[in-house]
């Protein structure tokens, strides 16, 4: 499971998620399908998680940076 999905089940589904960001669901989808949420997308998402209720933290977005503390920031 990649971390997006992880927090799309969070949200309790891809139109639940792109209801409480403002992103469209096909835009929710497609992030789902990549496997990967753009950078620059990520903090309004962990707001919109945070506002919601739902545990979310910065790591949930960088997994790799978790399970593998000696990786280069990028």
């Amino acid at each position: 499971m990649s971390y997006v999905e992880a927090i799309v089940i969070k949200f309790n589904g891809v139109r639940p998620m792109a209801a409480a960001t403002g992103y469209k669901p096909s835009t929710v989808m497609s992030w789902k399908v990549r496997g990967s949420i753009p950078d620059c997308h990520k903090p309004k998402v962990l707001k919109a998680g945070i506002s919601a209720g739902i545990k979310l933290q910065m790591e949930d977005f960088w997994p790799e940076r978790v399970t593998n503390p000696n990786a280069e920031a990028s």
